[in-house]
């Protein structure tokens, strides 16, 4: 079967899902889901994210040059899903989801407290990739629930990262979850 070329990231599913959080120069939050992402360099600690040039989140990024990766488990995949709704500028999808911002440690950015990661990144690259912005981050402190991790690696079971197939549709652990 041959697939549209505008559907090849399809293939590439299911998809780490995480919550960007950004703040804007006026100290505003704003929260979005991402499922294009992924590590780019261990040393130094490097990760990519993909975003619409004209989201909110990539506009905080063009200002502050932080942010913060939050990866969600199972328990707050409806709040995730609301953080992703189309909200004015200077609206707080935290707040709109009923999630917890976290001070951060290093960057101006909160975490969430509900996620079982946070990464604080600062931004060293910025480059257009056709209709998204390729935004690197150098990541520059990580904070985990102290029961993610087993021998250094992330524990599923007690996590349950969520992954993305497209649109509605989820994975969790060994199933598929669809949110209506």
């Amino acid at each position: 079967m041959e697939l549209e070329l505008s559907q090849f990231y399809r293939v590439l599913a299911p998809r780490t899902t995480i919550i960007i959080t950004t703040i804007n120069q006026k100290g505003e939050i704003n929260a979005a889901p991402f499922s294009f992402t992924m590590p780019v360099s261990v040393n130094p600690p490097l990760l990519a994210v993909a975003s619409a040039p004209t989201h909110h989140t990539y506009q905080n990024l063009q200002e502050s040059g932080e942010f913060v990766v939050n990866l969600p488990g199972e328990e707050i995949l409806e709040q995730l899903w609301i953080t992703g709704e189309s909200f004015p500028e200077g609206v707080n999808e935290l707040e709109k989801a009923g999630l917890t911002n976290e001070d951060s440690l290093i960057v101006d950015a909160p975490g969430i407290k509900e996620c079982v990661a946070r990464l604080e990144c600062k931004v060293v690259s910025d480059r257009e990739c056709g209709d998204h912005q390729l935004v690197v981050g150098e990541v520059v402190r990580v904070d985990t629930r102290d029961d993610i991790l087993v021998e250094g690696l992330l524990h599923v079971e007690r996590s349950k990262p969520v992954l993305h197939l497209g649109g509605k549709d989820f994975v969790v652990g060994d199933h598929r979850k669809r949110l209506d």
